[in-house]
């Protein structure tokens, strides 16, 4: 073969036409064109960004309020949500003095949470009673409540969470404090609605407290007939709020603020990154008035808004609820924030105000200084002039490579080189080449493919994609995580298997193992082995699955559901039926490469699958198809039905292990299961606390309804003969 020289050709066998090496003329047509826009572009955007500066400041102001109004929207949504669970919580019953610990009760967790939330109260129309959960000292959650004695007095205490209840700490004197006077039930009982106070001075419920200003997010509770039963308030404390806006990051040399209008054109800046420029440090309240403040650039910043905040918003579109999220959409922000420069104190800085809320009354602004933004905007030019160099020098280097190296079968082969890396394994002809060795590659190409689809069947799919997507050879290892572990077996199977001819039982469990194998694939599942008629799988690895205890659950619920579909095609083609078991277990194993250097295995080993397999056989004692194990059964939580069986002493374990049936999905539960689970419950609650006489006739009213239940039927014979040996129970007072 003829070895083509790296420089032009000066002819060839056709005649005296000039002709050139096709790598030449490939780099010189990339080259050209490339470098020349690469300059044109350089020079044009450096220009232009030093011209445009104003445009792109203003572009960071815009886009910083529309953060700012975001992390705002959040914020109120977080307030709404607690009175929307506030509302949940109270049962169609709106509470009474009587059911104020109660409900504060399953307020508490929710409220130690939210950490942005500074109160959450309820006023009582009728009576003017209250209880209030107070963020304390540490983060404590205190319960006031404000009731009516029988003698007609007013009796106000103070509570302590202690995490499972109120622990009393002090009685404090009455005191004038009415809710029904107060700004934020008066404006929700105006409203009937959901509602927004201005910003307040908060009442001090004890003696002693500072302080606060704020605003609230109030909800008013109505009866059937339409009547107001009372008052939900939700506070956001004004530091808080200074201090949510201090967690924000602009990314910019600059900061955000938010500046309230009362209704009598008064200005108050209702937050700031630094608390200590808008709370007067005596008080501990806000300054009334904007120009009391002590940030001299925000004061400089009002005034170029001189009139009412309504005469400088620009309106898009109808807004009569404050603060909706369609309104910080960026193109949105774009339309309406008005940016402007000013000066204070000889530093000129550019402003960006969006005027929004209702009425028009709210104002997010940002002050930023110009020169710090254009130090950005030179560095950033100094960044791209170093970066095209760098590209350009990468960009001849890889041409002339690239150049050297390419034909059309190459560039063939590299797509069929991305395919495998992507598993798309499809059989493909090699591409035509008059080159043996690209010929070569190609056939070789082919062949890996062929291998790969067989290497495929023995492994699981996501761990060949795996290995293949990083290029590196299996070497033994392994690590520990949680997972849940699959195991199942066929009832009986070998009786039937002595009913069938070879190929029929290959056949026929092929059948069964294929649909198995497709249910726990498609709720992402990975398939261990087959043992003989038994399947073991996993969930959690190769790929991290954060509900793989649900996705298991589902997976032995859509098996049974198939092999059930199957039995009936089976029955009516004369063929034998299967019922099989599965066990569920979640704990921590050992996931990884085992085995030898020359051999091994991707799976799992360790207790937790032992303890799957007992799981599966512990079935025959209670008649049952699936039983998982309590871990399993936490992890799954709402996900899933399923009532307790028992707590047993399974082989190879030191300890007791809770045992339960799953019975369905979560939302597919009928009322028929929902009672067998609640009777079960009720039973094996008994059974748990050592009455056995209560809990046998328990088990027995569930087998007069469901004679066939296994469960019952095992759980009652046990219960009989513990009642016949043990000592009544002892009653809860001892």
């Amino acid at each position: 073969m003829k070895k083509l020289r790296d420089g032009p050709m000066d002819g060839d066998m056709n005649g005296n036409q000039r002709t050139h090496n096709f790598r030449f003329l490939l780099a010189l047509a990339i080259l050209t064109p490339l470098v020349v826009s690469m300059t044109v572009m350089g020079l044009a955007t450096f220009h232009f960004g030093r011209l445009s500066v104003g445009e792109l400041t203003g572009t960071i102001v815009q886009q910083t309020v529309a953060r700012v109004g975001a992390q705002l929207k959040q914020l109120q949504d977080v307030a709404q949500d607690q009175n929307r669970l506030n509302l949940k919580v109270m049962a169609d019953r709106p509470p009474r003095a009587g059911d104020f610990k109660r409900v504060a009760a399953a307020l508490a967790p929710s409220f130690e949470v939210n950490d942005e939330l500074d109160g959450v109260y309820y006023g009582v129309e009728a009576t003017g009673e209250f209880f209030a959960l107070l963020r304390g000292t540490n983060q404590v959650v205190n319960l006031l409540e404000r009731t009516l004695d029988p003698d007609g007095q007013w009796s106000r205490r103070i509570s302590r969470w202690s995490g499972t209840d109120w622990q009393f700490l002090e009685q404090l004197p009455a005191d004038r404090y009415d809710p029904r006077t107060r700004p934020f039930y008066q404006a929700a009982k105006t409203a009937r609605a959901t509602i927004w106070t201005s910003t307040y001075e908060f009442w001090p419920h004890r003696p002693g407290d500072r302080r606060t200003t704020g605003v609230t997010c109030a909800t008013p509770v109505y009866d059937g007939a339409g009547q107001l039963q009372g008052v939900w308030g939700v506070d956001l404390g004004t530091i808080e709020l200074c201090d949510y806006l201090a967690a924000i990051d602009p990314e910019v040399p600059g900061y955000p603020f938010i500046v309230g209008e009362e209704g009598d054109g008064t200005r108050r800046v209702i937050a700031h990154p630094n608390r200590n420029m808008v709370i007067d440090a005596r008080t501990g309240m806000l300054f009334r008035d904007a120009n009391g403040i002590r940030d001299e650039t925000v004061k400089a910043f009002l005034r170029q808004i001189p009139g009412r905040f309504a005469a400088h918003a620009v309106h898009t579109a109808s807004h009569t609820v404050p603060l909706r999220l369609s309104e910080f959409a960026p193109d949105s922000v774009a339309a309406r924030t008005r940016t402007f420069e000013f000066a204070d104190h000889g530093t000129n800085y550019l402003g960006g105000c969006f005027v929004t809320g209702r009425d028009d009354r709210l104002l997010i602004g940002m002050v930023l200084d110009k020169k710090e933004v254009m130090r950005h905007v030179n560095r950033n030019a100094a960044w791209f002039a170093a970066t095209f160099a760098a590209v350009l020098v990468a960009s001849l280097i890889g041409v002339f490579g690239f150049a050297r190296r390419a034909s059309r079968p190459l560039v063939e082969l590299q797509r069929e080189a991305h395919a495998v890396g992507r598993l798309e394994l499809a059989p493909s002809d090699p591409p035509l080449s008059h080159i043996r060795e690209i010929r070569e590659l190609g056939n070789a190409m082919a062949l890996m493919k062929t291998n790969l689809r067989s290497f495929r069947k023995y492994v699981p799919a996501d761990l060949v994609g795996d290995l293949v997507r990083s290029g590196q050879e299996a070497m033994l290892g392994g690590e520990r995580i949680n997972a849940t572990i699959y195991f199942s077996d066929i009832a009986g199977f070998t009786p039937v298997a002595e009913q069938l001819r070879p190929e029929e039982i290959v056949e026929h469990l092929g059948a069964y193992l294929q649909a198995m194998s497709d249910g726990i694939a498609q709720h992402s599942g990975t398939v261990d082995k087959y043992i003989g008629d038994a399947v073991m799988a996993f969930w959690n690895a190769p790929r991290p699955n954060p509900a793989h205890a649900a996705d298991a659950c589902r997976a032995a619920l859509a098996n049974q559901r198939q092999l059930d579909r199957l039995n009936e095609q089976w029955r009516a083609a004369g063929k034998p039926v299967f019922r099989t078991r599965i066990g569920l277990h979640t704990g921590p194993v050992v996931v990884g490469n085992i085995g030898s250097e020359h051999r091994m295995n991707y799976t799992v080993i360790g207790d937790t699958v032992n303890l799957a397999s007992r799981l599966e056989n512990l079935n025959k004692l209670y008649g049952t198809r699936i039983l998982i194990s309590e871990t399993t059964r936490a992890e799954a939580g709402s996900a899933i039905s399923a009532r307790p069986v028992d707590r047993a002493n399974i082989k190879g374990k030191t300890t007791v292990v809770t045992v339960y049936e799953l019975l369905c999905e979560a939302e597919a539960e009928t009322p028929e299961q929902a009672e067998l689970r609640r009777q079960t419950e009720e039973a094996f609650a008994f059974y748990q606390r050592g009455d056995y006489a209560r809990a046998a006739a328990a088990y027995r009213e569930i087998l007069q309804r469901w004679p066939a239940d296994g469960v019952a039927a095992a759980l009652l014979r046990r219960c009989e003969e513990l009642a016949a040996k043990a000592p009544p129970p002892l009653s809860q007072d001892g």
